[in-house]
């Protein structure tokens, strides 16, 4: 059997890049924030291929327990079209609602699965069926309470090697990204060198928390430092009090 056109399938949720591409597929935005006031929004699809493509939409809540994400089907919010076909170098407005006003303290979480649909095959006869691995992405839809709080905690470590643990908690109500952690000398300036940083960022339900292991330099021995953490929203100093060393 020959496989042919394999495309690598991409399941992301990209809360900070503008824009997707993958497989001649772009999007753009890669998510909506709705809520009470703003009830609907648009994500344009955008196909850079050779050919025409079919795509379908799939919309199911988003849980997540132990940082494992869960989905479940659901009809909360208008998808519209679900189905379309895509020439080459045209874009698909794709249109998202609420079916119903947000109610809770909490932000509800969705995903819309975009996905390729797979055409017929082409392989020639006697050459066996053609196998083809299509794209999706998941892009995510977050639904805000009627008031929103934006609150964490974070704390530090040092532990045996001289590492520093960090460890955030969503105290707030809403999901929250850290996208990358900085670390500096307590009263330093803004443009003082960085004693360590962490890039791989992550996402934060309400009441989750995640930690990160920092490496200042072996010489680095003070208790209080400033973790320039950068977010979706911008970015924001905290102290770390690591208590007497």
């Amino acid at each position: 059997m020959r496989t042919q056109g394999i495309v690598a399938a991409l399941a992301a949720s990209l809360w900070l890049a503008a824009t997707v591409q993958a497989a001649g597929i772009g999007v753009l935005p890669v998510g909506l924030e709705l809520s009470a006031r703003q009830d609907r929004g648009v994500i344009n699809v955008t196909n850079d291929a050779a050919e025409a493509v079919v795509v379908q939409v799939e919309q199911v809540a988003w849980s997540r327990t132990d940082g494992k994400d869960h989905y479940t089907p659901t009809r909360d919010l208008v998808v519209n079209p679900p189905l379309f076909t895509l020439a080459p170098g045209r874009t698909q407005v794709l249109r998202v609602g609420l079916r119903r006003p947000p109610t809770g303290e909490r932000e509800r979480t969705y995903r819309l699965f975009v996905r390729e649909v797979p055409p017929p095959s082409k392989a020639p006869e006697g050459e066996g069926v053609g196998v083809r691995v299509l794209l999706e992405l998941r892009l995510p839809i977050y639904v805000l309470p009627a008031k929103v709080v934006r609150a964490q905690q974070w704390q530090g470590q040092r532990a045996a090697d001289g590492a520093i643990e960090v460890t955030a908690r969503n105290t707030g109500n809403v999901h929250q990204v850290v996208a990358g952690l900085k670390l500096r000398a307590a009263g330093a300036a803004a443009d003082a060198p960085i004693l360590a940083e962490a890039q791989k960022g992550g996402l934060l339900f309400p009441g989750e928390g995640r930690s990160w292991t920092l490496h200042p330099p072996p010489d680095t021995a003070a208790s209080r430092y400033v973790l320039e953490v950068t977010t979706e929203r911008g970015t924001q100093n905290v102290v770390l009090d690591l208590g007497r060393e």
